[in-house]
This record gives C-alpha cells, sequence and structure tokens, in this order.
C-alpha cells in the first residue's frame, strides 16, 4: 500500500536518504527544507506555513 510522507530535512543527510528510500518503495514523498526541495520554508520563524499556498509531490 502506498502512502504520503512529508519528510522535513529533505535537501541531505538523514532527511534525503529517508525522501530517496520512501520513493524507491513507491510511496509519495513531499520534500521540505530551507533550499532545494517541493516546500522551501523556515519552519523555527512565527510566520512559517501563513502563506504556503501548497506543494507538488515529487
Amino acid at each position: 500500500m502506498s502512502r504520503t510522507y512529508l519528510i522535513t530535512g529533505a535537501a541531505s543527510g538523514i532527511g534525503k536518504a529517508t525522501a530517496t528510500r520512501l520513493k524507491e518503495q513507491g510511496n509519495t514523498v513531499i520534500d521540505a527544507d530551507l533550499k532545494d526541495t517541493d516546500i522551501v520554508a523556515d519552519l523555527a520563524t512565527p510566520m512559517a506555513g501563513r502563506n504556503w499556498s501548497g506543494a507538488q509531490a515529487s
């Protein structure tokens, strides 16, 4: 059964490896990080997500 995952920190390291593995297994993955991903945001800021309009899953 395919699932949809949101992976934070997906631009590098463990987050990237996790996203890659889940995609290889046939899952839908939405990548989030500070740069170079589907969702680019600093979730630690007070305004994070207030103007977010969505993302395309890769």
